[in-house]
């Protein structure tokens, strides 16, 4: 009985250091380890996109604001893919500071996810970042920073995956988000102690309408 609970252990040791030696591979030149797409039927399209993350200045409510854009706007550009295409995007990091790209929502391999010294390692200032990824499915999706408060202060964006059958009608990508001219870390700071600033701010009525 020892003899095969050792053998069992050694067996199970065995199998967790390969898969531990699988996810901390080192990522040659900034990018992304490229491994065989098996299984996935893929169209052999491939598309891409050059991402710019630069800071900027914004004026939503009369006062400028420091924020970040991707390719100059709030929100980033929409990505557009139809089901079976390879996405390949560049990531150009234009700040001063590291930054990310998570695709939120998308089935891909662990390594190409876009979290920070978990799954993929973080962009650093003034260099380039290569993500090439199968996309195996469809829908509308969203991609946004991981990198501290980033997200708060511009750096989202819509992402859709097309059926493979023509559309039938026209389609309209509408991605809501809001704005405050706090410092986001002023926010999460005041969240976090439950102040009840923001419910007095965004003046919720007592009474609620009747429909």
């Amino acid at each position: 009985m020892e003899r095969i609970s050792a053998i069992l252990l050694l067996l199970f040791l065995t199998v967790s250091l390969s898969l531990f030696g699988q996810r901390s591979r080192p990522f040659p030149d900034g990018g992304i380890i490229t491994t065989k797409n098996e299984g996935v039927k893929l169209s052999g399209k491939t598309v891409r996109y050059d991402l710019y993350v630069r800071d900027t200045v914004v004026n939503y409510t009369g006062k400028r604001r420091n924020a970040i854009a991707i390719n100059g706007g709030i929100p980033a550009p929409t990505l557009q893919f139809t089901e079976g295409d390879t996405a390949e995007i560049y990531v150009h990091n234009e700040l001063k500071t590291e930054t990310s790209i998570h695709w939120h929502g998308l089935r891909l391999p662990n390594q190409y996810d876009g979290v920070p010294y978990l799954t993929t390692s973080p962009i650093a200032a003034g260099t380039i970042h290569k993500f090439v990824f199968p996309l195996i499915q469809n829908g509308t999706y969203w991609y946004h920073s991981h990198t501290k408060l980033q997200e708060q202060s511009g750096m989202h964006g819509a992402f859709i995956i097309r059926k493979r059958e023509p559309e039938r009608q026209k389609e309209f990508t509408v991605l809501l988000s809001d704005w405050t001219d706090m410092k986001p870390k002023e926010v999460q700071r005041s969240l976090h102690n439950q102040s009840d600033w923001f419910a007095i701010k965004k003046e919720v009525p007592k009474v609620m309408p009747r429909h």
